[in-house]
């Protein structure tokens, strides 16, 4: 299979994470199952990836996979003359054996919250990112007006009878809140925040280039 050319890593790892796990399937190997996780988290995964390390956070991608990835992401970069992208160094305090911080240590910048693809969360970012560009950054949408946004990004219901067993997609919007993405206004009319607007550019870029909008 010919390499893809890519300006990050999701469709080099997509590929060989792919090939490890029909090899793992073949040989009937355990391990064909974490791989599989591995492949479904990121076809998903909406942002960019430029190096192994990033992975870890997605189902399926340990620290084992991640160091494959990442000698086979050198090699391949090297073959083709494409210099390492400059990472931020990581920002997380080494501990002494007292259990303080190591001095000169920093605290670690925490890492941005991206829902789940096709969530409730995923698709009420996606809508309320509509509404954002539709009426500018000050206007704050009723519910009623904005589940119709975000129903087509979602496989969770966003109306469901009472006493069912399946939860609402529109629990996502908690989680919004939560993580500063999304506020309220009166307590029935939401909008993003800043943060908010920030992330779903970034899902909107990735999803336009894999022609999912």
């Amino acid at each position: 299979m010919s390499e893809p050319a890519a300006e990050c890593a999701n469709p080099l790892f997509l590929q060989w994470v792919t090939e490890w796990y029909e090899e793992a399937r073949k040989r009937n190997a355990k391990t064909q199952y974490t791989l599989k996780k591995a492949c479904t988290s990121l076809e998903r995964y909406p942002l960019r990836i430029e190096h192994a390390q990033d992975a870890v956070q997605l189902q399926g991608i340990g620290q084992g996979i991640a160091e494959r990835l990442g000698k086979k992401l050198a090699s391949w970069r090297k073959a083709q003359g494409i210099a390492e992208p400059v990472r931020a160094a990581s920002a997380e305090p080494r501990a002494t054996s007292s259990g303080e911080p190591a001095a000169g240590g920093r605290a670690r910048a925490p890492r941005a919250y991206v829902p789940r693809y096709r969530s409730g969360a995923f698709a009420l970012l996606l809508g309320l990112f509509k509404t954002y560009c539709l009426y500018g950054a000050d206007y704050f949408i009723p519910k009623s007006e904005l589940v119709p946004l975000c129903e087509p990004y979602t496989d969770t219901p966003f109306h469901v009878s009472s006493g069912a067993a399946q939860q609402s997609a529109w629990l996502g919007m908690k989680t919004l809140e939560t993580k500063a993405l999304a506020e309220r206004q009166g307590g029935v009319k939401f909008s993003l925040t800043d943060e908010g607007v920030e992330i779903a550019q970034k899902v909107v870029e990735v999803l336009r280039a894999r022609n999912e909008l």
